[in-house]
């Protein structure tokens, strides 16, 4: 009855996808009545086996839009139980030699994964070294003396040692999220479940197979397609299979086919397929659980793309699952349609070649360049492309997807070839993708898209001239092959451009996101102070942006609040750069960390990548159409907000009611509100004093929470609130500036303290004691025109040193012992102190 309720649950949709299914068919019938009139009505007699050629790339296509639309047919609604408590599980993260850096972030991040569990480093390299981190770290090590199998042999050696009932594999790049296990060990309530996979994000988005636009919040990755669409797709038909690491096994099935395939460089994809004949199942659980590198620069993701296509083509001939027994019908479609997939190098190779070819030859692949068929083209390909950007929801860009059809094109036919000459005893050679930092690009890597670029555009060119000087009479046929030629070629330009275009030469990766950090360069005199906001930030370094500018080659202190904590660290100054802020100017500062602990850059490491990594995904997640926006815009106005939010990161001080000081950075900002990301669940409703730091001045206002939605990935909250009252717009310079004081109020009696800054409307000192906001103090400040007596109201109460003590800032309320003009004597202190008399100040505005 069990396995009854099984099979009923796994055909079960998304809500929502039968305009996508609308879609899928007429794009399909529109194909189809497209190869019909091309076979009767277009094939030339005179140039038969060029147009034979053109025939053969448009019936492969309609065979890869079929397949491609088979797997987007339905999209599996699963629901993870809560997994068993108790339950043994191995994680192994395989390396052989990566550096010890990068497998140091995937060690960091499976031992922070919460569900009880092992972790084993699988050093195919056996490195000394590599064995006393482990030690050091807290990881099980284990190597083998005979290295045969590569990845494969490796897992299959770990499997003979250790006992625990599930696996988990990690590529050495691949960090997991803490709560991995979590959301993923719960699918094993069923008994015949094999396996979990989880989609590959890449975090490096300035690598090869990354498309960022920072002004619009949007990126684009290769790979997004496939995993977040075409992978859930699968699933559907249970086909999902597992993709070489963020996936979890029951040891049980691995022992029932004798551990990981071996013989094949693909050995995730031949697992599979085994396991799938033996009746077991696997599970797409389609949620970011993992991140890992991407292939940095074209050479290394050239070599990660031949391996793949040269291991799945490879499998079509061992390892065929048309014939192979104990696969489903829909089972035996999407391995073929993963292998037939490889093979979109030939097809595309005739599309980049018939062009210049038919404009220096007059050879035409179509019997007429007529309007009959310039309409029906025309028609077929507006079909195609629109219908593709919809079915896709927005993760395949026809544009891109071309583009790096163009950079693979070469690469896949060569696998093809070798994968062929496999059959004839050519060994395939398991080769490592790269994790380095940028190599700068080789005219070797971009030759055939070099060639491509020449030809295209010199036909273009001749097809010019022979309309010009009237060598060619057909109009129509002439100006097609030319826009052909220019499309090609402007693909094979943006290849090249892509793979040329300078790199930094960093070996990790500056993850962008912002955190707000304290500041503080030189003592005494000149000395200079504030709040900034981190641009970018790894272990190494941070890219700190402020509204003045540091001096080069500085020491500079640093407080970094990483959520909960606060990181105190010390760091150099190497550049600096100006950067616009909507109307005002800002400093960008490259800033190199120096005298950090092991233990200080693994908090950061942790942070970058489970709290701002989540946030930026979040940030430039998918977002409505535009046509979505112009209909909200005219038939829903109300829902938008009068005031146009701006997308400005400032430094942000909340006080909340429990006088929880909370340090933060704004998503946007209007006249009637902003929002920020918090690490604490704020209540609606709960009142909030904000001091919002610009270029110009400090903004201290009151304010309404009036949103809080939680950030599933990332462990944070959106907080959105409406002001209710500005209590301050404070554009007096604040100085930093030593005196002595003595503050007496009913609750904490007597306290001498000394001024940390001052202004003709407030001053902060230091307290080992933390004072309720809207305390109202008796102050007396030594200065050297005399004593001055004031009433203030505290303002804001902010810890530092972890609890030992706390910064007060408190507003003038009045001036008691002067009878003279209160805010002219106030600022003749200010400037006497200003000119001498041995104090430190600074022109830091807040």
């Amino acid at each position: 009855m069990y396995n009854i309720c099984i099979k009923k649950e796994q055909y079960k949709l998304k809500k929502g996808q039968i305009k996508y299914q609308v879609v899928i068919v007429f794009m399909l019938g529109v194909y189809l009545y497209y190869l019909v009139y091309r076979f009767r009505y277009t094939i030339n007699p005179n140039a038969l086996f060029f147009s034979l050629l053109f025939f053969y790339a448009d019936v492969h296509g309609f065979i890869s839009l079929s397949l491609f639309a088979f797997q987007l047919w339905g999209q599996r609604a699963r629901k993870p139980r809560p997994p068993l408590p108790g339950l043994s599980v191995d994680i192994y993260i395989p390396t052989y030699n990566e550096d010890v850096s990068i497998v140091k972030k995937t060690a960091l991040g499976c031992m922070n994964i919460r569900y009880p569990h092992k972790t084993y480093i699988l050093d195919d390299g056996n490195r000394p070294e590599l064995a006393q981190n482990a030690a050091e770290w807290g990881c099980g090590y284990i190597t083998r003396k005979e290295r045969s199998h590569a990845k494969a042999g490796n897992l299959n050696h770990a499997l003979s040692l250790t006992g625990g009932d599930f696996v988990v594999i990690f590529d050495t790049d691949c960090v997991p999220q803490p709560d991995f296990l979590d959301k993923t060990l719960g699918y094993f309530h069923d008994p015949k479940v094999a396996f979990v996979q989880t989609p590959h994000n890449y975090y490096n988005v300035d690598s090869f197979q990354f498309r960022v636009n920072m002004k619009r919040e949007r990126y684009w990755n290769e790979q997004n397609l496939f995993y977040r669409l075409i992978m859930p797709g699968r699933d559907y038909w249970n086909s999902a299979f597992f993709a070489g690491t963020a996936a979890i096994f029951r040891k049980k099935p691995l022992e029932d086919i004798g551990g990981f395939a071996t013989g094949s460089i693909t050995e995730d994809l031949h697992t599979t397929i085994c396991l799938y004949s033996r009746g077991w199942s696997g599970v797409y659980h389609n949620e970011i659980l993992s991140n890992e590198l991407a292939a940095k620069d074209l050479k290394n993701y050239h070599v990660q793309q031949l391996r793949w296509a040269e291991g799945n083509i490879g499998m079509f001939l061992k390892c065929n699952p048309l014939i192979i027994r104990g696969l489903t019908i829909p089972q035996r479609i999407c391995f073929f349609s993963t292998i037939f997939g490889w093979l979109f190098g030939f097809p595309k190779c005739i599309y980049l070649v018939i062009p210049p070819v038919a404009a220096f030859t007059g050879m035409n692949p179509i019997r007429s360049f007529d309007f009959s068929f310039i309409w029906r083209c025309v028609f077929f390909l507006c079909v195609l492309v629109f219908g593709f950007e919809f079915v896709t929801r927005g993760y395949g860009k026809i544009i891109y997807c071309e583009c790096f059809n163009t950079t693979n094109f070469f690469v896949v036919i060569k696998a093809a070839f070798r994968s062929l000459f496999g059959l004839f005893g050519l060994k395939s050679i398991f080769k490592v993708t790269g994790k380095g930092g940028h190599e700068s690009a080789s005219i070797s890597d971009i030759i055939p898209q070099l060639i491509i670029c020449l030809f295209c555009f010199a036909g273009a060119a001749w097809g010019g001239l022979t309309l010009y000087y009237g060598i060619s009479a057909a109009f129509m046929g002439v100006g097609a092959v030319i826009f052909w030629n220019c499309v090609n070629g402007f693909f094979a330009v943006s290849v090249i451009e892509k793979v040329t275009k300078p790199h930094h030469k960093r070996n990790n990766f500056r993850f962008m996101g912002t955190v707000p950090v304290r500041y503080s360069v030189g003592e005494g005199v000149g000395s200079v102070h504030g709040l900034g906001v981190t641009k970018d930030i790894n272990e190494d370094g941070i890219s700190l942006v402020t509204f003045v500018p540091l001096p080069i080659g500085k020491k500079i202190t640093l407080y970094i609040y990483l959520n909960q904590r606060i990181l105190p660290c010390r760091a150099s100054i190497l550049y600096v750069a100006s950067a616009d802020l909507i109307q005002e100017k800002a400093f960008v500062h490259g800033v190199k960390f120096e005298e950090l602990s092991d233990e200080d850059k693994d908090i950061i490491s942790l942070y970058c990548f489970n709290t701002i990594l989540p946030r930026f995904q979040h940030r430039f997640g998918k977002k409505p159409s535009t046509l979505v926006k112009l209909i909200f815009k005219f038939y829903n106005q109300e829902r938008f907000r009068r005031h146009v939010r701006r997308k400005i990161p400032l430094p942000l001080v909340v006080q909340t009611k429990r006088n929880t000081s909370l340090a933060a950075v704004t998503n946007d900002i209007s006249a009637s509100g902003l929002s920020f990301i918090s690490y604490l669940p704020l209540e609606i409703g709960e009142i909030l004093n904000m001091e919002v730091i610009t270029p110009s001045k400090t903004l201290i206002v009151r304010g309404e929470v009036r949103q809080v939605r939680e950030i599933t990935i990332g462990h944070s909250y959106f907080i959105g609130v409406k002001f209710i009252e500005f209590l301050q717009l404070r554009k007096q310079i604040r100085r930093k500036i030593t005196l002595p004081l003595v503050i007496q109020n009913e609750r904490n009696g007597s306290l001498a303290a000394v001024t940390n800054d001052m202004s003709v409307s407030g001053l902060s000192f230091t307290s080992y004691a933390p004072l309720e906001l809207g305390t109202i103090l008796d102050i007396e400040v030594f200065t050297p025109l005399g004593t001055l007596i004031l009433k203030g109201e505290v303002r804001h109460t902010r810890e530092v040193d972890r609890g030992y003590s706390y910064i007060i800032g408190v507003k003038f309320v009045e001036v008691l012992n002067c009878s003279e003009n209160a805010l002219l004597h106030r600022y003749k202190i200010v400037s006497r102190c200003k000119k001498g008399c041995h104090l430190s100040f600074s022109n830091k505005r807040s």
